[in-house]
């Protein structure tokens, strides 16, 4: 029998979600990116692993965000690794409620 891997909250407003529980309800996805002049690193955040460490609860602007990430190029190059920002981009699919889809196995983040 396969079973979540945490429970998602239900969310009435898309719009209104706030929290890594919700955008991962909703379907939402957040792709963060360095702004460091030349870099542009980019990369899209798999929310489920990022809600494994820091928990369903845990906050989504980029306030809440940032101590949690670094731009690896630049820290590579010896320059400023704190240039991120965080684009939240709304589901595309049809149905926006996935929270069904997450579930556990073997090959789970």
């Amino acid at each position: 029998m396969l079973q979540t891997i945490f429970p998602l909250p239900s969310v009435e407003d898309p719009d209104a979600a706030s929290t890594l529980g919700e955008y991962i309800a909703v379907g939402y996805q957040v792709r963060a990116r360095c702004t460091h002049a030349g870099c542009n690193h980019n990369v899209n955040l798999n929310l489920v692993v990022v809600a494994r460490y820091l928990g369903t609860g845990h906050g989504t602007k980029s306030e809440d965000l940032e101590p949690y990430f670094y731009c690896p190029s630049c820290r590579e190059s010896g320059l400023a690794d704190d240039n991120i920002v965080f684009t939240r981009y709304a589901p595309t699919a049809p149905s926006c409620n996935i929270s069904h889809r997450w579930v556990a196995d073997r090959s789970a983040a």
